[in-house]
């Protein structure tokens, strides 16, 4: 049996190959980012998404029907604690992976990831587990965050979109007869007309919208170094884990008094 054909590994196409057939990147944008990668290294996908190229749901979704790999939400997916015995943390992030079943009868695990094309890391993780990697999908951001919630015991709560409907705010509908006793065109049936001041508004929360992703990635980034010292100290024997994760817990107890 081919390599490609085994449960829970892809043909061996690459990501941008598959974003541009999906529609969701020109070669150009791909080009662009392919350079920026090549220029300060990490994943392909989070520099589509830090470039603006593409979203992070968009591109999963492609990647889940493209390779006909399942689509997991790990903000919402609710899975058992002592998931986490699957997979070493160190190994989870470094290969921005999170383990979401495993079966160690059948010697497999399923692994989350927002790359399923990077067969190279599967055969990483098959060879430091010894087991048979099986690809679900998800965002690279809820990767990060289940690493925190689950290895770490930290508090993560994925941002939501803004809109003027969360924000407790309406555009204005108009009845026809209003408009016609100001002069104006009657709307037609079903339709709303938005106000010179609502569009603006529509476009303030889509800047802050906007804002608040370059935020989340910056925190994603800090949490990262300071997990990469934690883990340092934690080998070095300066610190247990369980004093970590106690002090965690206390910092989370206090502030929600």
């Amino acid at each position: 049996m081919k390599q490609g054909s085994q449960p829970g590994y892809v043909r061996k196409r690459r990501l941008g190959e598959i974003l541009k057939d999906a529609g969701l990147v020109t070669e150009v944008q791909l080009n662009a980012a392919l350079a920026e990668q090549k220029k300060w290294g990490g994943k392909l996908g989070r520099t589509l998404v830090e470039m603006g190229f593409v979203d992070e749901e968009s591109m999963t979704v492609a990647l889940s029907r493209q390779l006909q790999l399942p689509l997991v939400d790990l903000d919402t997916a609710g899975l058992p604690q002592d998931v986490v015995h699957h997979l070493r943390v160190d190994m989870a992030e470094r290969y921005g992976v999170f383990p979401i079943a495993g079966d160690p009868k059948a010697r497999t695990i399923t692994v989350a990831t927002s790359d399923p094309t990077n067969v190279e890391q599967a055969q990483e993780i098959a060879f430091h587990t010894g087991m048979k990697v099986q690809f679900a999908v998800a965002t690279g951001s809820s990767i990060d965050r289940a690493i925190r919630r689950y290895y770490y015991g930290e508090n993560t709560v994925a941002s939501d979109t803004t809109t003027p409907k969360k924000l407790g705010l309406s555009e204005p509908e108009f009845a026809e007869a209003d408009l016609a006793r100001n002069g104006q065109t009657a709307r037609a049936p079903g339709t709303t007309l938005v106000s010179a001041e609502a569009a603006a508004l529509v476009e303030q929360l889509s800047f802050l919208q906007h804002r608040v992703g370059e935020l989340e990635k910056l925190v994603f980034g800090q949490v990262r170094a300071l997990r990469s010292v934690v883990e340092l100290l934690l080998e070095k024997g300066h610190i247990t884990r369980e004093e970590y994760l106690a002090r965690v817990r206390g910092r989370d107890e206090r502030s929600h008094q």
